[in-house]
C-alpha cells in the first residue's frame, strides 16, 4: 500500500512546487531589503559601500526598493500560507472520505475490536493532524529553511566575514530544538491517545447513562473518567511547559546571534564598519532570522506530530476483515440451484480468533417460508443473521439468493435482498416520520405509507407518547422511547422499505404478549405472509406460529422441523423449552412482586 506520507508529499505535486517557489521568493526578497537599506545609509552618510551590485544616485530609489522588497516578501509569504492551507483542506477531504469508506467496509466482527472513541478520534484529530505537514510543517519548514540557508551566505558576501561562527551556533540551536520538538511530539501523541480513551469512556457513559444510573454504577464511571482526565491534564501541563521552554530559547536566539555576528564582524572585518553595514547586519539577524528561529522548534514538533497521525491512520486503513468468501474466491462446492428456495446456504463457517462461532451450517429456506432460529445464549443465532448479510468473516461452500450466487454479486446487491431488524433498534435524532422512512426531508405525500407501516407495527399515534404525531422529534438513540417502542419503529421501518427476505433478531423481546399476538396476526403472518422471514427468538409462544424451527447449539444446527416434531424427537430441544419456560415464569413472578 502506498504510504500516506508519500501521498501527502506527491499528490498534486505541482502545488507543492508552487509552495516551495513562493517561499523561496519570500526569502530572497526578504534579504534584498537589508541590502537596499545598507546602500541607502552608506550613500546618505557619504560612505563608499563595499558591495556595488546596484548603484543609484537618487536615495529615494533605495527607499522604494526596500519597501517593495518587504511588501513582496510578505505577499509571497502569505501566498505560501494560502497554498498550504488549500492543499491541506484538499488532503483532509481525501483522508476523511477514505476513513468513511474504510469504516463502512469493515465488518461487525472486525469493528468489535475498535472502540468508538478511537474512530471518533481518527475523524476529529488525526485527519487534521495528518495534514499538518501541509498547512504547518511545509510553510514553516520553507520559511525556516530558506532564510537559514541564505542568511549566513548573505552575511558572508555583504560583510566579507567567515561563515563558521554563525553556522556552528545555528547547528547547535537546531540540535537543541530538534530534541525539544521530538519530546514535544511524544506529549502530543500521548495527548491524542488519552483524549481518544476519554472520548470512548464518555461515549459509553452517555449511551448507557440510564442503565448506569439504575444499576448504581455512576460513581464508578465518573471515577474512571476523572482518573483519565487527571492523567490527560498532567500530560498537558508537561507539554505546555516543554513548549514554553522551546519558545523561551527561540526568543533569545536572535539576541545571541546578534552578539556573535557583531563580534565576528568586528574581529574579522578588513575595513572600518559603516552605519549601513551595522544596520543591515542587525536587520538580517535581528529581524529576518527572528521568525525562522521561532518557528524552528514548532516545525519539528508539527512534523513529528503529523507523522504520528499519519501512522495512526495508516494502521486503521491497513485493518483487514477476516478472510471471507468474496467475489474473488472460487466456490469449492457448487450446489444445485432450486428456484423454489429464496435462500440456500451450504458449508457456512465462521471463526473469530480461535473460536468456531458457526460450524458447517447447511439449510434451505423456501420463498415465503417463516423460520425461527432458537438456542441458548451464545449459540450463534445473531452471528448467523449477520453472516447472511456478509457482515462477518464467514466462509461459504455455496450461498444462493434465489437464482443468484451471493458470493459473486456486489455486496450492496446482496444486502438489498434483506430487511434487518436488530434487537436494539437503531433510532436517529430526527422526527418519527424520518425514523420510519429512514430519510431526511421525506415528501409529505408519503405520510400515509408511514402511518400504515406504524399501524401494522402496532405503534398507535393516538395512544403512544407522540404529541406531534409523525413530526414528533425522537431524541438521540431513542431516549424518549421505550424498548418496545423502539422495536416497533424498527418493524415499521422494514415494512416501509420492502425487501423479499426479513431477518428479525429477537425484535419482539421488549413487547408484551398482547402486542406480540397482534404483530403476528397483522404483520408477521399478515402483511408479510408472502415474504421470507427468519426470526431469532427466545419466546416459546412464537414457535407454534412458524413453519419451521432451526435449533442451534454451539454454532451448529442440531435439528430442524416444526415445534411438535422437535418436541417429539429431540431431548435437548425439550430441555431448552423447559428452561425458557421456567425463566419466563420467574421473570413474570418478579414483575408481579414489583
Amino acid at each position: 500500500m502506498k504510504s500516506l506520507f508519500s501521498e501527502v508529499v506527491f499528490t498534486r505535486f505541482h502545488a507543492r512546487v508552487f509552495v516551495l517557489l513562493s517561499s523561496l521568493m519570500a526569502a530572497l526578497l526578504g534579504l534584498l531589503g537589508p541590502f537596499f537599506q545598507k546602500e541607502l545609509i552608506d550613500q546618505l552618510t557619504g560612505v563608499q559601500g563595499t558591495l556595488h551590485l546596484i548603484r543609484f544616485d537618487n536615495p529615494l530609489t533605495y527607499i522604494i526598493g526596500a519597501f517593495l522588497c518587504v511588501l513582496l516578501a510578505q505577499a509571497f509569504s502569505q501566498l505560501t500560507n494560502y497554498l498550504s492551507v488549500r492543499e491541506s483542506l484538499y488532503m483532509q477531504k481525501v483522508f476523511a472520505q477514505r476513513l468513511y469508506e474504510k469504516t463502512l467496509h469493515l465488518r461487525v466482527d472486525t469493528m468489535s475490536g475498535k472502540p468508538v472513541g478511537e474512530i471518533v478520534s481518527l475523524y476529529a484529530t488525526d485527519v487534521q493532524g495528518a495534514t499538518v505537514f501541509l498547512d504547518q510543517t511545509l510553510p514553516a519548514g520553507c520559511s525556516t529553511l530558506f532564510p537559514l540557508l541564505l542568511a549566513p551566505f548573505a552575511i558572508s558576501v555583504l560583510f566579507d566575514i567567515p561563515l563558521w561562527p554563525t553556522l556552528i551556533v545555528m547547528f547547535v540551536i537546531t540540535l537543541f530544538n530538534s530534541f525539544m520538538a521530538f519530546r514535544q511530539s511524544k506529549f502530543f501523541f500521548l495527548f491524542k491517545q488519552l483524549a481518544a480513551e476519554r472520548i470512548g469512556l464518555v461515549n459509553e457513559w452517555v449511551q448507557n447513562i440510564r442503565t448506569i444510573r439504575i444499576l448504581g454504577w455512576t460513581r464508578h464511571f465518573e471515577k474512571n473518567i476523572f482518573a483519565k482526565r487527571i492523567v490527560e491534564t498532567q500530560n498537558r501541563i508537561t507539554m505546555v511547559t516543554n513548549g514554553q521552554i522551546m519558545n523561551a530559547v527561540s526568543s533569545s536566539i536572535t539576541f545571541i546571534l546578534n552578539v556573535i555576528a557583531l563580534a565576528t564582524l568586528v574581529l574579522h572585518s578588513k575595513h572600518q564598519l559603516t552605519s549601513g553595514e551595522l544596520l543591515a547586519l542587525l536587520w538580517i539577524v535581528g529581524v529576518f532570522l527572528t521568525r525562522p528561529f521561532r518557528q524552528m522548534p514548532w516545525f519539528f514538533t508539527f512534523a513529528f506530530d503529523s507523522w504520528t497521525s499519519l501512522k495512526r491512520l495508516e494502521d486503521f486503513f491497513s485493518t483487514k476483515n477476516n478472510q471471507t468468501a468474496d467475489s474473488t474466491e472460487r466456490i469449492t462446492k457448487e450446489q444445485v440451484r432450486d428456484q423454489k428456495y429464496a435462500l440456500q446456504v451450504h458449508g457456512l463457517n465462521l471463526v473469530i480468533g480461535k473460536r468456531h462461532i458457526l460450524n458447517n451450517l447447511n439449510f434451505n429456506i423456501a420463498h415465503g417460508e417463516f423460520v425461527a432460529v432458537v438456542g441458548e445464549v451464545g449459540a450463534g443465532k445473531s452471528m448467523l443473521l449477520l453472516s447472511l448479510l456478509r457482515e462477518t468473516g464467514a466462509r461459504f461452500d455455496s450461498y444462493h439468493l434465489g437464482n443468484k450466487n451471493a458470493l459473486e454479486v456486489p455486496l450492496d446487491e446482496v444486502r438489498g435482498q434483506f430487511a434487518y431488524v436488530p434487537q436494539e433498534g437503531f433510532i436517529m435524532s430526527a422526527s418519527l416520520r424520518e425514523n420510519v422512512a429512514f430519510l431526511y426531508d421525506i415528501e409529505p405525500e408519503r405520510d400515509p405509507m408511514v402511518e400504515e407501516s406504524l399501524r401494522l407495527a402496532q405503534f398507535d399515534l393516538t395512544t403512544e407518547r407522540v404529541e406531534k404525531g409523525l413530526s414528533t422529534e425522537i431524541g438521540e438513540r431513542g431516549v424518549n422511547l421505550s424498548g418496545g417502542q423502539r422495536q416497533r419503529v424498527g418493524l415499521a421501518r422494514v415494512h416501509f422499505h420492502q425487501a423479499p427476505i426479513m431477518l428479525l433478531d429477537d425484535c419482539l423481546s421488549a413487547v408484551d404478549v398482547d402486542t406480540e399476538h397482534k404483530l403476528f396476526e397483522q404483520l408477521l403472518l399478515g402483511a408479510w405472509s408472502e415474504r421470507t422471514r427468519i426470526l431469532v427468538t427466545h419466546r416459546l409462544s412464537a414457535l407454534h406460529r412458524v413453519d419451521r424451527i432451526l435449533f442451534m447449539e454451539d454454532g451448529k444446527i442440531l435439528d430442524q422441523g416444526t415445534f411438535e416434531e422437535l418436541l417429539g424427537r429431540n431431548q435437548k430441544f425439550r430441555e431448552y423449552t423447559t428452561s425458557v419456560a421456567k425463566e419466563a415464569a420467574e421473570k413474570k413472578q418478579e414483575a408481579s412482586h414489583v
